[in-house]
């Protein structure tokens, strides 16, 4: 659990605020003074991911505190009642994250969103584009304040390597004027592979041309900032591009993911099983399709109700996860059905493969109120691609309702 210290001398504010971040799940040290905040980072400090200071305290009210954090390596988010643009200036010039006034309750929110997206951050390469090497390392700096992990690049050219070598780079920072590749080439080679939700790309230029800004956006820039910026616009602007990245992927995620077994759902799995089909057809590959139906399901929740049969899909979901290969593909198509596409599975390994599937279902043993219950399932197996993904799953639907007919609780393939 990531641990923040909060530094305030006033009670209530602290009390609010230590609420407020462990409602979002972050783990809270707390002090009132200097003198308590050097003691916690005498003997706490490799617990700490960053800190959120009272500019004014009793025994500090010259905003010595930050000086005390800063000296420790800390990150910190300095906040205050009372706002100056001298005092503003004062903070902002030294290593500090933002300064943020504490005059309602929105700036407790925001304190907190604060937080977690530099929390996040960590996560999350970033890449600055520019030939000049005073502004390239400005906004590096700025950027490993922020605490993501920055990768640099001096032309368009390399920042191209960059991407294509470099895992999970989400901001591409690039300036327009560079040499062998430009902003707008840069921009524009970035979109024929990476889409606006993919890699959000800002440009940046000093220019100061009206149309600039329109041009980069034209081109396939996600946002524009003039050179010079302020920190905190520059801040701004990068939280709000990335936290648009991270909604779309949340919505993309809830689209494709099976709600109750978190498995990828029938649409995720045709929208991920067609190419490898794609590649089977072209003797690239080979893939083996299995429909696995769960039998008597309809029992399980008359008998024990639907939150038993809610837990047994769960089940077979997490058991299906573990005996199936990395390579493979897992969803759950809707009620009892799941479906597994083997790619790359050696004929001879074929049928023993579905076999352990059906075996490790019928071996599972469930107990809803203290009662046993037992599952097994009947799987329908289909390998010939030549009719396409559509083609694979007609056929083993096939062969499970041969596999219903002929018993249940076993595997059947096509002749």
């Amino acid at each position: 659990m990531t641990t923040i210290l909060v530094v305030d001398d006033s009670k209530f504010f602290l009390s609010v605020l230590t609420s407020k971040l462990r409602a979002a799940g972050f783990q809270v040290i707390g002090a009132a003074s200097i003198a308590e905040t050097r003691q916690i980072l005498a003997t706490r400090r490799d617990e700490i991911f960053m800190a959120l200071l009272d500019l004014f305290l009793p025994d500090g009210p010259e905003g010595e505190v930050v000086d005390v954090a800063i000296s420790h390596g800390i990150p910190s988010v300095v906040f205050t009642g009372n706002y100056s643009e001298d005092t503003r200036d004062r903070v902002l010039s030294k290593r500090v994250i933002d300064y943020v006034v504490k005059d309602d309750p929105s700036s407790l929110d925001y304190l907190a969103s604060l937080v977690h997206r530099l929390d996040h951050n960590r996560t999350i390469r970033a890449m600055v584009v520019d030939d000049a090497t005073t502004s390239r390392k400005y906004m590096v700096d700025l950027l490993s304040l922020y605490q993501f992990q920055v990768v640099e690049a001096t032309n368009g050219e390399q920042a191209l390597q960059r991407l294509a070598d470099t895992d999970n780079i989400r901001l591409v920072i690039t300036d327009y004027h560079m040499p062998v590749m430009d902003g707008f080439q840069l921009i524009k080679a970035i979109r024929r592979t990476w889409r606006r939700d993919q890699v959000a790309v800002i440009g940046v230029s000093s220019s100061g041309s009206s149309t600039l800004s329109a041009k980069f956006i034209k081109s396939g820039a996600n946002d524009f900032l003039n050179k010079p910026f302020l920190r905190e616009e520059f801040f701004c602007r990068i939280a709000m591009n990335i936290d648009l990245l991270e909604q779309v992927d949340q919505l993309k995620a809830a689209a494709t993911t099976d709600f109750l077994t978190g498995i990828p759902n029938r649409r995720a799995f045709f929208e991920r099983a067609q190419p490898l089909v794609a590649a089977a057809l072209r003797g690239q590959a080979e893939v083996s399709l299995g429909l696995i139906d769960l039998d008597h399901f309809k029992s399980i929740n008359d008998t024990h109700g639907h939150e038993a049969g809610d837990s047994a899909l769960v089940a077979v979901a997490k058991m299906l996860q573990t005996e199936c290969r990395q390579t493979d593909l897992v969803a759950r198509f809707g009620g009892e059905e799941f479906c597994v596409l083997a790619f790359n599975l050696a004929a001879e390994k074929r049928a023993s493969y579905f076999e352990r599937l059906r075996s490790r279902i019928s071996e599972m043993q469930l107990d809803f109120g203290g009662k046993p219950v037992r599952l097994s399932a009947s799987i329908g197996v289909a390998s010939d691609p030549s009719e396409g993904l559509d083609g694979l799953i007609a056929e083993a639907d096939h062969q499970l309702y041969r596999a219903k007919q002929e018993g249940r609780n076993r595997v059947c393939w096509e002749k």
